[in-house]
């Protein structure tokens, strides 16, 4: 039983040692570059904003002449339609002029073809819609950039999650480590006739225990580097290499000034200003319009395309809406939706400086956190070393010695996720004040 115990052991150990000696090994720096240009949330947004660049062309686009040509077949015996049918195809005679011709007059099939086009020379709305659509895309691309941080600190804690999984595998080994050594020693003890077998049979539970720990870390590492690899836009897992990042912490006024240019922030400002725009626009319907426009015709009653009478026309116009009631209610909801959006652009400042403030509070908790949590480590392997001294001179029972040695397994992952904690915490302080990118460069 024991034997294939340890068996299963070794082959879980070997198998995922060789997923992870065939993931990619990548620097915090590489991995955050790589995601910016493969991650899938990101590469889909690139969409929206080329979608928005093409609403900017068709903006503009209202601006250019627009030509169209048309075809339309009719026929009637309608007096009017007929008269002017046949003046139109160019094929009116004297006989026309007879009274029966004109009361009662025959089918007439009429072919018209028309090539026309119109030219808008003063259009206030489309100055403004085309403004509109320029801002919007500023305020997209502002939101990309920010998706950009998003994607990096989420790149971030999965990097650092790597490294934590690591430590806690290497935490583990040890605590195995420890395990068997403790075995070794309730073994010489019962050898020498001075110790209990059930101190070894402890001893045994707890290297199993410590096992099965290692078995779970492994196999968080290997999840933690898959994770790692989906946000790099890999179905890989990808393993992570250098130091422990560096990140220093500055005082808190330097990333509540750098929070005023907070991507975000600047796509909501460039909607507030969309918003007034939109008020003015729904204004701009009673500012006349001007253009002009012209069509060049064909009339035949055989065939279509054909021209058996042409004529031309050119005009200019003038439109003006004197009054329209609905348009008037229109200009009070874009005026309401302006103040919605500028209460909301307020509201998001003060919600950036309490997160920036919450952050930093964060750091400087995680940072004592750390502190304690390695002076207790520290403390913990003395406390080990005291009692198994202790236990070796039959000073103290197994039990202290299984006791102290989970108490610093303990503190040991402690000290981990602490480290962790705080890596992440100075991140996110980094993240709430719109400068991640900035400082990972």
């Amino acid at each position: 039983m024991k034997l294939r115990l340890k068996l299963f052991f070794a082959i879980a150990l070997i198998f995922v040692a060789l997923n992870s000696a065939s993931a990619e090994m990548l620097s915090l720096k590489q991995a955050i570059n790589i995601a910016l240009k493969e991650n899938p949330a990101l590469k889909t947004y690139t969409w929206t904003v080329q979608a928005q660049e093409a609403n900017v062309k068709v903006s503009r686009g209202r601006l250019y002449p627009r030509f169209r040509i048309e075809e339309k077949f009719s026929r009637t015996n309608n007096p009017t339609y007929s008269f002017m049918s046949k003046l139109n195809q160019e094929r009116f005679t004297q006989e026309d002029f007879r009274i029966s011709s004109l009361n009662a007059p025959d089918d007439i099939p009429d072919f018209q073809t028309s090539i026309s086009f119109e030219q808008p020379l003063f259009v206030p709305r489309l100055y403004l819609g085309i403004e509109m659509s320029d801002r919007e895309l500023d305020a997209k691309k502002a939101e990309y950039n920010r998706k950009k941080e998003d994607v990096a600190i989420k790149v971030i804690k999965a990097f650092l999650m790597v490294e934590t999984s690591g430590e806690y595998l290497s935490a583990a080994q040890a605590a195995t480590k420890d395990a068997e050594e403790h075995k070794r020693i309730a073994l010489a003890r019962y050898d020498a006739g001075t110790g209990l077998y059930s101190d070894v049979l402890r001893a045994e539970v707890a290297i199993k225990k410590s096992e099965a720990n290692m078995i779970m870390s492994e196999s968080n590492l290997d999840i933690a580097k898959r994770a790692l690899g989906l946000l790099l836009g890999r179905t890989e897992p990808v393993d992570v290499s250098g130091d422990k990042p560096v990140f220093p912490v500055d005082s808190i006024n330097v990333y509540l000034d750098a929070a005023k240019n907070r991507e975000d922030l600047n796509a909501m400002r460039l909607r507030h200003e969309n918003a007034m725009k939109a008020v003015k626009l729904e204004k701009s319907v009673f500012i006349p319009e001007a253009g002009i426009g012209g069509s060049y015709n064909l009339y035949d009653h055989k065939r279509p395309f054909a021209s058996e009478g042409e004529s031309y026309l050119l005009m200019g116009f003038l439109r003006w809406n004197l009054f329209d009631g609905s348009q008037y209610h229109k200009v009070s909801e874009a005026k309401a939706k302006a103040r919605a959006v500028e209460e909301g652009l307020s509201g998001l400042e003060k919600e950036i400086n309490f997160r920036i403030n919450e952050a930093y509070t964060r750091v400087k908790e995680k940072e004592q956190n750390l502190s304690l949590a390695r002076a207790v480590v520290k403390e913990s392997k003395e406390a080990l070393r005291l009692v198994r001294t202790r236990y070796e001179n039959s000073l103290a029972p197994m039990v202290d010695l299984l006791d102290t040695q989970i108490m610093l397994d303990n503190t040991r992952a402690g000290a981990v996720a602490a480290e962790n904690e705080y890596l992440n915490s100075i991140a996110g302080l980094y993240y709430q004040s719109g400068i991640l990118l900035e400082i990972m460069n």
